[in-house]
């Protein structure tokens, strides 16, 4: 579940593409823009919980900070890119306060879509060339797809400001009910939200950035086990290892093991 909450794209200031196959990940979001071209086979996407076949020929098109899975078939075969708005300054301001309207869209007869996007995944990484391409792609669908404007009250929106929050403060001993009341809903209404756009319950969305964070620094630091997992947030070593095994299917000294640690004592 590393991949659960992508914010480390957002550390990645450049556009950058590559070619996938079974391209499958669990709810995440980030604040560029994903596209997938579909080559080959069929993906099932749920973005912001609604649910998109993209077929052979046709891009998936996701906007910044929309949450997104894929369950791709067996014989599926992609391009993705993700493109930083901060990498094409021209036109941020525009992508910002403005979405794209349609979700999945046809490629023309040319195969332009394709051509820009294998031109994207196969040229020099060098930033001024990235920068070219993700220009001529994003012109493209300006082109298509018309935009319509982003409101406060829109659900990409209040997600992307409730899981902002969460990132910023799972180390807190949070309940559904406080953050319920932080963002105007009650109860009910805040847990059914959350679970059908995100995908999990509070709770156990906020167990998975708390086993991400020990993750982070699981295998540089000698602090105890039961140290680290209560600096993250949790408030029994139970509770710890139950999220952890459910995160990763494994101990926290497999993990270890798994990615070169040394032995410890306490896990």
């Amino acid at each position: 579940m590393q991949s659960y909450y992508e914010s480390a794209r957002d550390r990645i200031d450049q556009p950058h593409a590559w070619y996938s196959k079974e391209n499958g990940c669990e709810p995440h979001f980030h604040s560029g823009i994903e596209l997938v071209y579909m080559l080959g086979g069929s993906t099932n996407a749920a973005i912001n919980g609604e649910n998109h076949i993209v077929r052979k020929g046709e891009m998936l098109i996701t906007n910044c900070y929309f949450v997104h899975a894929y369950a791709p078939s067996a014989d599926c075969d992609s391009i993705v890119a993700v493109i930083p708005l901060g990498a094409v300054p021209s036109i941020q301001k525009k992508l910002t306060a403005n979405r794209f309207s349609k979700t999945v869209v046809a490629d023309d007869e040319k195969r332009s879509l394709e051509f820009l996007m294998r031109l994207f995944a196969e040229g020099p990484a060098q930033p001024t060339f990235q920068k070219g391409v993700s220009y001529a792609i994003l012109g493209l669908l300006f082109d298509r797809v018309p935009l319509e404007p982003v409101g406060p009250t829109d659900q990409a929106d209040v997600i992307c400001r409730i899981l902002n929050y969460l990132n910023d403060n799972f180390s807190k001993r949070l309940t559904v009910e406080q953050v319920a009341a932080s963002f105007g809903y009650s109860r009910s209404r805040f847990s059914h939200l959350f679970k059908t756009t995100v995908g999990y319950s509070l709770p156990q969305y906020l167990n998975m950035l708390r086993c991400r964070s020990i993750c982070d620094v699981l295998l540089s630091t000698d602090m105890p086990i039961v140290e680290l997992a209560t600096e993250a947030g949790f408030n029994s070593t139970h509770t710890f290892y139950t999220a952890f095994k459910a995160c990763y299917h494994m101990t926290p000294r497999e993990y270890i093991r798994i990615h070169g640690g040394s032995e410890r004592t306490d896990t």
